[in-house]
């Protein structure tokens, strides 16, 4: 049979493939590119607001509680781990101290590498940072890892540096200053909860990365006590929006058992450091301080809303429509975002006294989880409305 005009030849269907291929490489490829301009610039810019000539100087670095963490990893590499041990006893201050019992372990082992080629104070600032230098990455990563439409992946990585450079909050743990005030550990464990859920997400989706997942969520639980309550409150919530519907007396709880092993295996390998710390709470110093609001010019409205107020009618606004639009979309991940963020603000009124079993908690330390979340909804939010306006 000849070839008609209905019936294009081989040679033609070829092409036509060919061209789609190409334009779908030459699409991605583009994305990618966009992609790793965001995160080189906004990584280099927080870099450089850190001013990399201080921190490649070797001294001591101080400010807020910085200086007091210079003993500790010392110590740890001087007479710990040459003991094989993670944990022990020190004569250095009073009566003697608890080493690393009631102090998160894992930065200060991290400092303890870099100092194997590295001077010891040019290894602490290098840790002290990297958890800010990482955050922009790590929320790009959750939204590819998400499935979140493109460029909300990049947009997110935008707010994660937007909440780093916000300074409503000085002390409370995850951005700029809370860090330059001594709170890294903070900063490090919230980089590797961002990375856990992105781990997570698509590990309920697809089954894989359950050992990958649940090294990364004991890390950050590891890395920060108050942190810990986050990542794994996040792991048990992301892992309810998976149960499936009961069709036909039969339900599909794969993704479920995914979740159950992932916050298991977590557990089991951070439960070195989590049980006697959480076991031995009273024998630690109070640090929750008084709970906020206190005072009569304190309010939890200026907790949740601690920018000026068009700042933020403008960010609250966008964020509910982010979250309205996920809810239509049926977006699991982005309806987990706004659940969570409830529950947070929530934690921060309920957790005024302290936690049932864990008791020690200043509730203004959930608060950087609820703006980080916020700032992520409302990302989606901006792309809902760029988006609305290419269509019409």
């Amino acid at each position: 049979m000849q070839p008609t005009d209905m019936q294009p030849t081989d040679n033609e269907v070829t092409g036509t493939e060919l061209s789609v291929a190409t334009a779908i490489f030459v699409e991605r490829r583009t994305q990618l590119a966009l992609a790793a301009a965001i995160i080189i610039f906004t990584t280099l810019m927080v870099f450089l607001t850190l001013q990399p000539s201080l921190i490649f100087r070797n001294n001591t670095p101080t400010g807020g509680d910085m200086g007091a963490h210079v003993w500790g990893p010392a110590f740890l590499r001087d007479h710990l781990l040459n003991h094989f041990r993670l944990a022990g006893w020190s004569m250095d201050w009073y009566a003697g101290l608890p080493v690393y019992r009631y102090y998160m372990v894992v930065p200060a082992l991290f400092i303890v590498v870099l100092n194997l080629v590295l001077p010891y104070g040019i290894a602490i600032k290098i840790a002290a940072v990297i958890g800010i230098l990482t955050l922009p990455y790590c929320a790009w990563l959750f939204g590819r890892f998400a499935r979140f439409a493109y460029p909300i992946p990049e947009m997110l990585a935008i707010a994660a540096t937007i909440f780093l450079y916000d300074e409503s909050f000085t002390i409370y743990g995850g951005n700029i200053a809370s860090t330059m005030a001594g709170e890294f550990s903070f900063s490090i464990a919230l980089s590797l909860s961002i990375l856990g859920f992105a781990l997570v997400a698509r590990g309920l989706e697809t089954g894989k990365y359950l050992a990958a997942g649940s090294i990364v969520v004991a890390l950050s639980a590891l890395s920060h006590g108050i942190v810990l309550l986050f990542v794994f409150g996040g792991v048990a919530l992301m892992m309810l929006f998976w149960i499936q519907p009961k069709l036909d007396g039969m339900r599909d709880n794969t993704a479920v058992v995914f979740g159950v092993k992932i916050i298991g295996l977590a557990i089991l390998l951070s439960a070195f450091w989590v049980i006697p710390f959480v076991t031995s709470h009273a024998y630690m110093t109070d640090m929750k301080y008084e709970p906020r609001p206190s005072g009569s010019s304190d309010s939890f409205w200026s907790m949740y809303f601690p920018l000026s107020t068009l700042w933020d009618a403008i960010i609250m606004s966008l964020a509910l429509l982010g979250l309205a639009s996920q809810v239509v979309r049926r977006h699991k991940i982005g309806m987990w975002m706004g659940a969570y963020g409830v529950l947070l603000a929530a934690g921060v009124y309920f957790a005024r006294g302290g936690l049932p079993v864990i008791g020690l908690l200043w509730n203004p330390r959930i608060l950087p989880f609820f703006y980080l979340l916020r700032y992520f909804l409302c990302a989606i939010g901006i792309y809902e409305v760029l988006a609305f306006a290419a269509r019409v």
